[in-house]
C-alpha cells in the first residue's frame, strides 16, 4: 500500500492476514466485514486481526445470526 489518506478499507480475510502490517499503519474511517460470522469467535485469528485495524466504525455484514 502506498502511504496516503484512506477512509475505507475493502479487503478479504486472507488479505487482512497477509497485509496486516501495512494496513495497521493507516487510520481508517470505516471497515466493512462481509461474512461477519467468521468473527463470531473472539479468539479466532481473523477476529483478532480485524480488531488490530485502526477504524472509527466497523460494519458487520452477514446473513448468519451472530
Amino acid at each position: 500500500m502506498k502511504p496516503g489518506k484512506f477512509d475505507v478499507v475493502v479487503t478479504t480475510y486472507e488479505a487482512l492476514r497477509i497485509c496486516l502490517g501495512s494496513l495497521k499503519k493507516t487510520n481508517f474511517y470505516m471497515a466493512f466485514f462481509d461474512e461477519a460470522h467468521k468473527l463470531k469467535n473472539a479468539e479466532a485469528i481473523v477476529a483478532e486481526n480485524s480488531r488490530r485495524l485502526s477504524t472509527k466504525y466497523r460494519i458487520l455484514l452477514t446473513g448468519t445470526p451472530l
